[in-house]
């Protein structure tokens, strides 16, 4: 597959040799361009650019450094890295889709609305403070929209 638009059953993007593994809650697939290129693409496939939608995570949170982005606004579709986006290691989850993170056995995991879970190259520090900021993010888009 060449391009995927992301939805609301996207669990995480993960990187596979300059590719990309997209998971969603019942298939997984390849897809031929790495995390970031999807991610810029469905920036631009739901009306904005991704150095507009950082500019926008800016602007509402202060966040700069591996900051949230907005998808698509009109169902707060926020997705987060797992490291530096200028990395090619890092995972993009939907927040929609995240249950809670854990670490089992020195093994730090994120689990998923679904029941599926997977293994995560971050701390569970580092991991939950994602959680967190995208859920700032999403509430102040929330209280925007209302």
């Amino acid at each position: 597959m060449n391009n995927y638009l992301i939805n609301k059953d996207t669990l995480v993007i993960l990187p596979y040799n300059n590719q990309s593994i997209v998971i969603e809650k019942d298939r997984k697939f390849i897809v031929k361009k790495n995390p970031n290129n999807i991610i810029k693409a469905n920036c631009n496939m739901y009306g904005s650019s991704y150095a507009g939608r950082l500019d926008g995570t800016k602007k509402l949170t202060g966040y700069t450094y591996k900051a949230p982005i907005i998808i698509e606004d009109k169902n707060n579709t926020i997705f987060f890295p797992t490291s530096s986006p200028r990395f090619k290691n890092a995972y993009w989850i939907n927040l929609d889709n995240v249950e809670y993170a854990f670490q089992e056995k020195n093994i730090n995991k994120i689990m998923f609305n679904n029941g599926f879970s997977i293994k995560i190259n971050a701390s569970l520090n580092i991991i939950n403070n994602q959680i967190l900021r995208a859920t700032r993010l999403s509430s102040i888009l929330s209280k925007n929209n209302a």
